[in-house]
């Protein structure tokens, strides 16, 4: 629960980016349109005084009226106002939109604005009443009309009719910075709903070993306190086979108890980097033969044991290494068939390393099994289903197994198939 909270948190805050920076790229859009539009539309109340200055001074030769009176101390939108509805009414002149359309591309090029235009005239509702070509699109961005009547009744409005590239030119930096930004948080919120996937895997793993741990320490807990509970009785006092028999219980459930717990801690400190190994170089031969000489007393199904060793000798901690092959050796018997167990030890030397591999006759290993065996809490995950199918323990041994290879500077690997075999391998390096 306290998962998803985070990750509909982590997703509404993207969403909330996401549209305050959409929101922000269409505002600026905007301003950018509006600039565009204005820059385009200062322009062309200059290219109507040019035309119809140049229209008045050819019309108005020998008439007493002079350009000065039209234009007054007036603005230059008024002033083209007056010259326009003067020309029109005195001397029926209207604007021609040919010459006005040369003097709007001067003026454009001066300011860095695309020349692809249309110069409409329109009445007072907006109507187009002629343009000067018929280039004009529904995407044509339009500015202000500028009147050439005193009554407002027809005006002049210019269309830049492909804004686009000059919008992508001046929007473009930031466009690609905006979606950079997008890009990095979005990759920044997958890999923190990923971490939160995974810290939530494992507290689920972690509970699961933490199950696994109490459940499977609680039969040798029990077996220990029922014994003593018997021996404190005093029934079995005139009975010394049988009282032996229950201290030995005892003291091999203590035992099992007890190499437990210190695997948990040689694990812990081998995560920690605080285990010093004592690396020395050690023979294989009397490692392997008293492994098989213990494994065969502690299982009563009947065993077959291989042993073909090219490697004689290795640069490893006997203690650790010795330990590391005994765990593989258990689970080779903990995961084998009903029938008899064949395990095959073996070690070859490579240029690297000395190799030795454990290969037995077992029920396998899945292939998605494959890839969290080695995992601290991976056979917690599984323990469930390897419980009821008779195989105790909570997949400490791997994990040992895999802590010691990497201290010595090495690995271990797998190699699997289901109902036919498991091969782990584990490489330890020549040098110290």
């Amino acid at each position: 629960m306290q998962k998803n909270k985070y990750k509909y948190v982590s997703v509404g805050a993207m969403v909330a980016v996401m549209l305050l920076l959409g929101l922000y790229m269409w505002m600026t859009y905007r301003a950018e349109v509006r600039d565009i539009s204005e820059r385009a539309g200062n322009q062309l109340p200059w290219a109507m005084f040019y035309e119809s200055y140049n229209r008045a001074e050819i019309l108005s030769q020998g008439d007493t009226l002079s350009l000065p009176e039209l234009r007054g101390n007036l603005s230059l939108v008024s002033s083209v106002e007056g010259m326009n509805d003067v020309l029109s009414h005195k001397y029926h002149s209207e604007v021609s939109l040919d010459t006005l359309s040369q003097f709007v591309d001067s003026l454009l090029s001066v300011v860095n604005l695309d020349r692809n235009f249309t110069i409409m005239e329109v009445d007072h509702n907006g109507k187009i009443l002629r343009s000067s070509n018929d280039l004009l699109t529904p995407t044509s961005l339009k500015t202000r009309v500028f009147s050439i009547r005193r009554d407002q009744s027809k005006g002049l409005q210019l269309a830049l009719n492909n804004p686009f590239p000059t919008l992508a030119r001046r929007l473009s930096p930031l466009f690609f910075a905006s979606a950079i930004i997008l890009i990095l948080f979005g990759a920044i919120l997958i890999r923190l709903l990923r971490y939160l996937d995974e810290q939530q895997k494992m507290a689920e793993l972690r509970n699961d070993f933490s199950y696994a741990m109490v459940h499977d320490m609680k039969s040798p807990l029990s077996s220990i306190i029922m014994g003593t509970r018997f021996l404190h009785s005093g029934k079995v006092d005139n009975k010394p086979e049988i009282k032996e028999k229950y201290f030995s219980i005892i003291e091999d459930e203590a035992n099992h108890l007890l190499a437990l717990v210190n695997k948990l801690l040689t694990i812990s400190k081998l995560e920690n980097k605080k285990l010093i190994l004592n690396k020395q170089r050690v023979a294989l031969v009397p490692i392997i033969d008293d492994l098989v000489e213990k494994a065969k007393a502690k299982t009563e199904k009947p065993i077959h044991f291989t042993i073909d060793l090219l490697a004689k000798h290795v640069m490893a901690d006997e203690q650790y290494l010795s330990e590391a092959i005994s765990n593989l050796i258990d689970n080779a018997i903990k995961y084998s068939k009903p029938d008899a167990i064949e395990i095959k030890i073996t070690s070859h030397p490579t240029d690297k390393y000395d190799v030795v591999k454990v290969r037995d006759n077992g029920i396998g290993i899945s292939k998605d099994d494959q890839h969290i065996i080695f995992d601290k809490f991976g056979r917690a995950a599984i323990h469930e289903h390897n419980r009821k199918g008779g195989v105790s323990g909570f997949g400490l041994g791997l994990n040992y197994v895999d802590q010691v290879m990497q201290a010595h500077g090495g690995k271990v690997t797998v190699s699997s198939e289901i109902d036919k075999f498991s091969e782990f391998t584990l490489y330890i390096p020549k040098n110290v």
